[in-house]
């Protein structure tokens, strides 16, 4: 089955949304440690669990928006 260049690019598209989604999940996470170093009787396991989910979005986007570039990149190069 030949690769289809649309499709690829649809697929890079979707990948590119979903980490947007993550990049914005991770920043209101960030907003919510803010929230709550403010409020200073947050537990401390709490702190370190949202940090932990800051990090794995943010890990995540990145993975995410890495995949989509090469894969918009290979849909180029086939479409020539």
């Amino acid at each position: 089955m030949p690769a289809v260049p649309e499709a690829i690019a649809a697929h890079a598209g979707v990948l590119r949304s979903d980490a947007r989604v993550l990049a914005e999940c991770a920043e209101r996470l960030r907003e919510i440690g803010v929230r709550l170093d403010g409020e200073g009787a947050t537990p401390e396991w709490l702190r370190e669990t949202v940090n932990a989910h800051i990090a794995a979005c943010t890990v995540a986007s990145a993975d995410l928006a890495e995949a989509a570039a090469r894969l918009r990149a290979y849909a180029d190069r086939i479409r020539r």
